[in-house]
């Protein structure tokens, strides 16, 4: 759907993998799930979240934007689901698989929404 800011050497893997209970996720990675649990929850960026590059780049009401679209297609969300190469949000009607890097300080400097994928009926 968006890609909104994307690390330098940021990679991505098509494979699948297999999902990781959150009560086995390493603190960065437990982070970046609450992260986009509460942004997909609230349909709200908080701007203390994210990088100053990634601000620059990208503005709050624009990641907002996105949230609204994601839910305008998909529906009410529902969960976050983890697996080692990305985040598959739930919603009602569909999936949309999301990425997410965090800097050293722990602030999102990479936000990848991918077009969402709705169930079929």
């Amino acid at each position: 759907m968006l890609l909104l800011c994307a690390p330098a050497g940021a990679q991505s893997s098509a494979s699948p993998a297999p999902a990781v209970s959150p009560a086995a996720l390493p603190p960065g990675i437990e982070l970046a799930r609450s992260r986009i649990d509460t942004m997909l929850r609230t349909g709200h960026a908080d701007a203390s979240w994210f990088s100053a590059g990634f601000l620059a780049q990208v503005s709050v009401p624009q990641v907002d934007a996105v949230l609204g679209g994601l839910t305008a297609a998909l529906g009410a969300y529902q969960s976050i689901e983890y697996t080692p190469t990305k985040f598959i949000a739930h919603f009602a009607k569909g999936t949309d698989d999301v990425q997410i890097h965090l800097d050293v300080d722990m602030k999102i400097d990479g936000l990848l929404f991918k077009p969402p994928v709705v169930a079929k009926p």
